[in-house]
């Protein structure tokens, strides 16, 4: 080329180069957690478990001289109360209601095009979404074992015959079926998030969640309940058992029905993915 009409020519700004993933999935974790404040997202993981508490507290206040083994350890069956109240219908219903309100923070906001324009993939909005939905889940299960331990130890003074203070809290067993919960909760969500994707409004999904759930509890005698991720908090629940000694008693070792969870949990992510990868931007 002429090295005049080269010097002639004007000097196009380069344009920047697109972050490295990583960063992106931070830009976009940080946005994510700035949108929380103050959403109904946050007040429902904050004020979850408290209804089951509550009500199992009750019924130990006014009943529990008649439903504890009278010289034993009331602990585990004030365990078993709890998580069996929980996992039957609220545990589920409160994923169902967590996921969707999470994106319908976009979704309320019409903000969907706007967040793709900006300057991160959609594999870390994607995750980004996903890590939020599985942190909030994470902190309302917490949030249950600290409410049942605290209303252990009221019942302690306000009901002091029951021996609440008297003996141990059974840490170990409560751990392993926190996290054992926890895994039990994975496909159900992934479906409830993929769901929640794929159909931006708030309604549709709600209402597959809360079908798949009424669905569940009418299925729950057939044999391949297990395989069915709505029906996994329950059955994990249901699996606690207390020995004739007032031990207990929760398996160290994951249930069929929760390494199913894992698998819907993986497939509903993957096949999510690529269904929302390929599909036009819309709000």
């Amino acid at each position: 080329m002429n090295p005049v009409l080269t010097s002639a020519l004007p000097d196009f700004p380069t344009l920047p180069s697109a972050p490295n993933p990583f960063v992106q999935l931070r830009r976009a974790l940080a946005s994510d957690a700035l949108k929380l404040r103050r959403t109904a997202a946050l007040r429902l993981t904050l004020l979850s478990g408290a209804f089951p508490v509550l009500l199992t507290f009750l019924i130990l206040f006014f009943k529990g001289h008649v439903i504890l083994k009278a010289g034993g350890t009331p602990w585990p069956k004030f365990i078993m109360m709890n998580w069996q109240t929980a996992g039957t219908l609220l545990l589920p219903l409160f994923v169902v209601l967590l996921t969707s309100l999470v994106i319908n923070i976009e979704t309320k906001a019409t903000a969907w095009k706007h967040l793709y324009a900006q300057p991160v993939g959609r594999g870390a909005v994607f995750v980004s979404k996903l890590l939020v939905v599985l942190a909030l889940n994470a902190v309302a299960l917490l949030l249950f074992v600290a409410l049942i331990l605290g209303a252990g130890a009221l019942l302690g003074v306000l009901r002091p015959k029951l021996g609440f203070q008297t003996y141990a809290v059974p840490f170990e067993a409560l751990l392993w079926m926190l996290g054992r919960t926890y895994i039990a909760t994975l496909g159900l969500l992934a479906v409830q998030y993929i769901v929640s994707l794929l159909w931006r409004s708030f309604v549709v999904p709600v209402g597959v969640g809360m079908g798949a759930v009424v669905a569940t509890i009418a299925l729950l005698s057939w044999e391949h309940a297990d395989k069915i991720p709505y029906a996994a908090p329950l059955a994990t629940a249901v699996s606690m058992r207390m020995s004739k000694a007032g031990v207990l008693e929760v398996s160290h070792e994951l249930l069929k029905h929760e390494g199913y969870s894992l698998l819907w949990f993986a497939g509903a992510l993957l096949v999510g993915y690529v269904l929302l990868y390929r599909r036009n931007i819309t709000n």
